[in-house]
């Protein structure tokens, strides 16, 4: 049996081979020109998803480079205040040096009042300082609320929080950006110990300071006071008293290399002091131990401004002033280890960023291996399609021409 091919037919084949030609052609191009080897989910199913994953991932690493970003402006900006915190600091321990070491006149006490109210002042308004957003930055979270305030007597509260802003920099990985205030400039750590030193029942020409004092007892909120009395051979003699109560809880030989130490006797008290003082002591002096693990910078301030209104010969301004000294010298480092804490987040802001860094690029190597063309393929698969369809053209012009009447 003979089959027999109509001419309709062969034509249809051959009109259906140069439009599957031109189509090859025209994705071809397409890809070419877009660099895309995919141009929809169904050229390449599975890879067309492995790329959506990869461009999720890829959103998600540019949103935490943007977060680092403002994690970084934020921590420039603590560290600008806490940096300026120092030069308050320092700038005030130096004064309160010159009001000791100075013999001041009236003029010169009105000066360096005048100068430790303006750089009491700076310190407030610095603690108040606002970020590029217009928060401030030593509020915890409570960024709209000015976080220092002086009542009408000058002493500073706040009114900010206990926490800290952060910034998500990772999946799990979060980085602090502020500092409440609270703990910057109302919690520092006591140089004494446990205990801050009131002069006020100082004799004249006393020259006794306190070195430490501390209590292993740390839920004791009692205030002590250490008087010295002569005896009637000329001895000096302790007594430690209950402040609030005036009630004498121990006396003695006062030995200044060993100081003045306490226990109590109650069945389970964890009571158990130890005092040390230098200079020179004189009988009827007295000092009041207020408890006080930590200190704030501005009560410190506000006493040497205090201090600066008295004689000069007060043993008790004396004994003061060099108590600020040492709590300016504490302030110092505390500042220092806050500024720290920033270093420790700026580097941590770098590492993320590099390690998302280096992700992206994994990624978007990983995502154009799917989907990215192969210019040397595709410029070698369109000539072929072109030859082909060369060939398809000329073929299905030679079968346009076949007639019956070629054969007559």
């Amino acid at each position: 049996m003979i089959s027999r091919v109509s001419t309709f037919t062969q034509y249809q084949n051959l009109t259906s081979s140069l439009m599957r030609k031109q189509s090859m052609i025209n994705e071809t191009n397409e890809q070419l020109a877009t660099g895309k080897r995919m141009q929809t989910a169904g050229d390449d199913p599975v890879a067309s998803v492995s790329t959506q994953n990869y461009k999720q991932q890829l959103v998600q690493i540019d949103q935490y480079q943007k977060s680092i970003t403002l994690a970084g402006n934020r921590l420039g900006s603590l560290e600008t205040a806490l940096s300026g915190a120092e030069n308050y600091i320092d700038s005030t321990k130096q004064k309160v040096i010159g009001m000791i070491n100075g013999a001041m006149a009236g003029d010169d006490k009105t000066a360096f009042k005048s100068e430790l109210e303006s750089l009491y002042q700076g310190l407030i308004d610095l603690a108040n300082s606002q970020d590029e957003g217009g928060n401030f930055i030593f509020a915890g979270n409570q960024v709209n609320q000015m976080p220092f305030v002086a009542d009408a007597q000058g002493n500073v509260q706040y009114l900010g929080d206990t926490g800290h802003r952060q910034a998500r920099v990772d999946q799990s990985v979060f980085v602090n950006t502020s500092q409440p205030g609270q703990q910057v400039f109302m919690a520092v750590e006591n140089p004494f110990g446990d205990f801050r030193p009131d002069y006020q029942g100082l004799q004249p020409e006393s020259g006794l300071t306190l070195l430490s004092a501390t209590n292993q007892d740390p839920n004791d909120t009692t205030q002590y006071r250490v008087a010295f009395v002569e005896n009637a051979a000329g001895e000096m003699q302790y007594e430690l008293y209950d402040d609030s109560s005036n009630t004498l809880l121990g006396s003695g030989a006062y030995d200044a290399t060993v100081g003045i130490q306490y226990s109590d006797p109650a069945p389970g008290s964890q009571i158990s002091l130890n005092f040390q003082f230098d200079g020179d002591i004189k009988p009827n002096d007295s000092v009041t131990l207020e408890p006080a693990k930590t200190f704030s910078l501005f009560d410190s301030i506000k006493s040497a401004i205090d201090y600066a209104e008295y004689d000069d010969a007060s043993p008790e301004a004396r004994a003061g002033l060099q108590r600020t000294i040492e709590e300016f010298n504490a302030g110092y480092v505390h500042m220092n280890q806050r500024r720290s804490d920033v270093g420790v987040g700026l580097k941590q802001l770098d590492t993320f960023e590099e390690q998302h860094k280096d992700f992206e690029l994994t990624l978007s190597k990983a995502k154009g291996n799917l989907e990215d063309v192969d210019y040397s393929e595709a410029i070698i698969d369109m000539n072929q399609n072109l030859i082909a369809m060369q060939a398809a053209q000329a073929a299905f012009n030679k079968a346009k021409e076949l007639t019956l009447f070629n054969y007559l």
